[in-house]
């Protein structure tokens, strides 16, 4: 069996032990980026793959796919794993520069811009000259908008940003749950809490990195796939099915 698995690092968790188990039960593991890993999905080059909504979407009218309900990775509320940050010059808000513009978190990020604000982003290729950045917060100050945040408070639900995926056509259907056991399992959330100065005049904001699937991430999903379709980054709306199901 093939699976696709991206570098992520808020994925990390749901790898931990995905060389080792691999490794023992024969499966091919193959890296590459988050939207990368849904194109070798929908292309049948791999069997399996954790990946984000708009993969899943792309999927629509074209294969069967089947949701592996459990490890995942979404958040919910304020999280600091992604943001947006803005000039000091206070120009108008029209471009924005992130490393991957066509990626899952950064399209998210314009469409929050689009939906909460009316603006509509265009990339430029100069960190400098854009109006927004687009990225982790990692390495990075403090942003002024925090994404899950702001989706949150869009859509009162978590962003989910991978999920396991799988092709009902495979060859090795009965083994497709075994990436679940790839996930470390006494981590199902992360606790966030805003760090403030003694001196800062609003309480913390606190949020999750979940973990697991539930029925609040799957609201997340169904969100995420409508506002991809509102924007026609999808044709149409696929449902959501979890494996076992017809």
């Amino acid at each position: 069996m093939k699976i696709a698995i991206p570098r992520l690092a808020l994925a990390q968790p749901l790898l931990e032990h995905a060389a080792e188990l691999a490794a023992q039960n024969g499966f091919t593991l193959i890296e590459a980026s988050l939207e990368e890993c849904g194109t070798m999905l929908l292309n049948n080059n791999v069997d399996v793959a954790l990946m984000s909504p708009h993969g899943y979407g792309l999927g629509v009218g074209k294969v069967d796919y089947r949701i592996i309900p459990g490890p995942c990775v979404a958040l919910e509320e304020y999280t600091h794993a992604y943001g947006l940050w803005f000039p000091e010059s206070g120009s108008a808000l029209e471009s924005f520069y992130a490393t991957n513009p066509d990626a899952y978190l950064s399209v998210i990020s314009r469409l929050v811009m689009a939906e909460k604000f009316d603006v509509h982003l265009t990339f430029t290729e100069s960190a400098h000259d854009a109006d927004v950045t687009i990225g982790p917060t990692s390495e990075n100050p403090v942003p002024a908008m925090d994404l899950g945040e702001e989706w949150f408070d869009i859509v009162e639900s978590p962003l989910p940003l991978a999920v396991w995926v799988h092709r009902v056509d495979t060859e090795h259907l009965e083994q497709v749950e075994r990436v679940k056991e790839f996930a470390n399992q006494q981590l199902l959330h992360r606790e966030v809490s805003e760090i403030v100065p003694i001196t800062a005049d609003h309480m913390p904001r606190e949020g999750k990195i979940l973990y697991r699937w539930n029925d609040d991430v799957q609201e997340g999903m169904e969100a995420a796939l409508h506002m991809l379709f509102y924007h026609q980054l999808l044709s149409e709306i696929p449902a959501i099915k979890l494996f076992g199901t017809n």
